[in-house]
């Protein structure tokens, strides 16, 4: 299955640690891990498929079975010159910045805001990079055997019906969403998302949830 990730505006996935003069840093040779993506996915199926953790464990693996689909990270096609905003400090550090080879990265200062009062916090100026692209693209492929997992009977077809509404049901990535960082629009082809496959879906969901052992 391919997904095509469409950004509405920049999004960061740090790497948890920081570096000098940064406080949240970006991976510049992964931008988007494979990681990141599978929990996205799982995490919008779970929100999919309330009551149904041993559907959303068939597809995307448990405790005792691993998930028979492979995530790859996500790439950045060629011909993309995102604009950021002017007030955004550009950041190349080693970078390939013609226009159309690499997303483009910047620096941002934000303030650190008091949880309870929404105030700034004195003394707390941060400084994160963000990452800005048109668009970008990861696919996900089967790597394993379809296990029986105690439940009815799930196929090929019926995984990727699991899948696709999954990616399609993801709409913001990364860190400070509220921020209007991450938001995202998910395309899932081969197979894409259209009525039939929405129907089965549906049918799939009642079918697990019917079922006295799933």
């Amino acid at each position: 299955m391919r997904v095509t990730i469409t950004f509405h505006g920049p999004f960061r996935v740090a790497t948890g640690t920081g570096r000098p003069g940064l406080d949240a840093a970006v991976d510049r040779d992964n931008l988007l891990p494979a990681s990141t993506l599978k929990g996205l996915m799982r995490d919008s199926a779970e929100r999919l498929l309330p009551g149904l953790p041993r559907l959303v464990e068939a597809v995307f693996g448990g405790p005792h079975h691993p998930t028979p689909w492979g995530w790859e990270a996500a790439r950045f096609p060629a011909g993309q010159d995102p604009e950021p905003p002017g007030d955004a400090t550009h950041n190349d550090a080693g970078a390939d910045n013609r226009p159309g080879h690499r997303p483009v990265v910047t620096t941002r200062a934000r303030v650190r805001l008091d949880e309870d009062s929404g105030a700034a916090l004195h003394d707390h100026l941060l400084y994160g990079e963000e990452v800005w692209a048109h668009s970008a693209e990861f696919t996900v492929t089967r790597h394993g055997p379809l296990l029986d997992t105690g439940g009815p009977h799930l196929d090929r077809d019926g995984h990727l019906a699991v899948l696709a509404c999954a990616a399609a049901g993801v709409h913001s990535l990364g860190a400070d969403r509220r921020r209007g960082l991450g938001w995202v629009h998910c395309t899932p082809a081969d197979p894409r998302v259209d009525e039939a496959l929405i129907m089965r879906f549906t049918a799939l969901a009642d079918q697990w949830r019917n079922h006295p052992h799933a």
